[in-house]
């Protein structure tokens, strides 16, 4: 079906252009041009104001809808995460798999290698631990952090048919190790680690292309030890996500880490929970309850757990609180996680050739319209 949709203004992952029309044939982008040049095949839908945008990106999510990956790593629960995002505008995901047993590692990676080529919205599996400093493990339970054994290898290296991100604390593997993970094509970041700066550089040079969630669970910044935040701040070819709720960093801090990185290499996750599109605040985390409060996920020993905003609270928190400008904010949830990610030759802008995933949104920060792959899962009007 070819379709232009005008009425809006759209974001092309790198700037604004009003008065245009997005032409789509199928699954994919044909063009953006003059809204009145639109030709006589394609049908017209009008969309009433808003900015659209490519479809939004999170390269680190622990559930949604009611389900957590790591509890029910089935097909049916993964369906419901990815379409508990889809309401919010984040059209791909990388479900994540945080520390826990290999069992539940092995049956996670099994549910993605089965239902990832019929499902346009999953990117592949982020696997956060259990390769952590004990310091830094945060909510992840001491039981499940681990060494690296054969184990654990022979599963990574039957990870073939799609992308992996792998958070890790470089300090507790060695290079050898590190080497061996880069070779089988995974993303590999710093995550949960009280790593020096000499650590990481020889970590960057084997490997190692950035950090999770910038500023939490992870060494911090001392006069005579940059630790990992000032390490992430300083490698310019390191990219670093950074969870945008407002609680698990102080704006003037993401503020920071916006100017201080370059262009493209900060990137927002939400590292969202199961309470994302539910409407329970509270869920089963490793054998006891967790819940949310005015915005916090916390456990019982006070810690955060995971976030509950999606990538549009995200934007909206950077660009009002963070004073970072709307088309890097929007950037930092399209473009640059697919360039992260490597898949940024067909996701994260609109371009000719690039697969219709699309999202509407008001400057309220309310989504609208959802498309994947050309096809339109949610539909609302904006009221003027």
């Amino acid at each position: 079906m070819k379709q232009a949709l005008i009425g809006a203004q759209l974001f092309s992952g790198k700037e604004f252009f009003d008065n245009r029309a997005l032409l789509i044939d199928g699954e994919n982008i044909i063009d953006i041009i003059n809204e009145h040049n639109i030709p006589n095949n394609f049908e017209t839908q009008k969309l009433n104001g808003g900015i659209l945008s490519p479809g939004f990106i999170d390269l680190q999510v622990n559930g949604g809808g009611g389900k957590l990956f790591n509890n029910s790593p089935d097909k049916q629960s993964l369906n419901t995460i990815i379409e508990a995002h889809q309401h919010f505008g984040t059209t791909s995901i990388m479900p994540t798999v945080i520390s826990d047993s290999l069992n539940v590692l092995k049956r996670c990676t099994t549910t993605i290698s089965e239902v990832i080529e019929n499902n346009k919205s999953l990117l592949g599996v982020h696997i956060e631990g259990p390769f952590f400093n004990v310091k830094y493990r945060g909510v992840h339970q001491k039981k499940y952090i681990n060494t690296i054994n054969s184990d654990y290898l022979n599963l990574f290296e039957s990870l073939k048919d799609f992308p992996v991100i792998l958070t890790l604390a470089p300090e507790c593997i060695s290079t050898k190790q590190l080497k061996h993970l880069k070779s089988l094509g995974f993303k590999i970041l710093a995550g949960h680690t009280d790593a020096s700066y000499d650590q990481l550089e020889e970590a960057i040079k084997y490997g190692l292309d950035g950090f999770t969630h910038l500023f939490n669970a992870m060494g911090q910044i001392s006069a005579r030890e940059p630790g990992v935040v000032g390490s992430a701040l300083t490698f310019d070819n390191a990219a670093a996500s950074i969870i945008v709720d407002l609680h698990h960093v102080h704006p003037s801090l993401i503020q920071m880490a916006y100017k201080q990185k370059p262009q493209g290499k900060l990137f927002f996750v939400s590292d969202s929970m199961a309470t994302i599109h539910h409407g329970k605040p509270s869920f089963e985390l490793y054998d006891e309850v967790v819940s949310e409060s005015n915005g916090r996920i916390i456990n019982s020993e006070g810690k955060l757990a995971g976030s509950s905003i999606t990538q549009i609270d995200a934007i909206k928190n950077a660009y009002q609180s963070c004073n970072i400008p709307l088309n890097d904010a929007i950037a930092m949830v399209t473009r640059y996680p697919a360039e992260y990610l490597g898949v940024a030759n067909y996701l994260g802008s609109l371009k000719s050739g690039y697969r219709a995933d699309l999202t509407h949104f008001d400057l309220d920060f309310q989504v609208h319209n959802v498309w994947v792959a050309g096809k339109q899962l949610k539909q609302e009007t904006l009221c003027e």
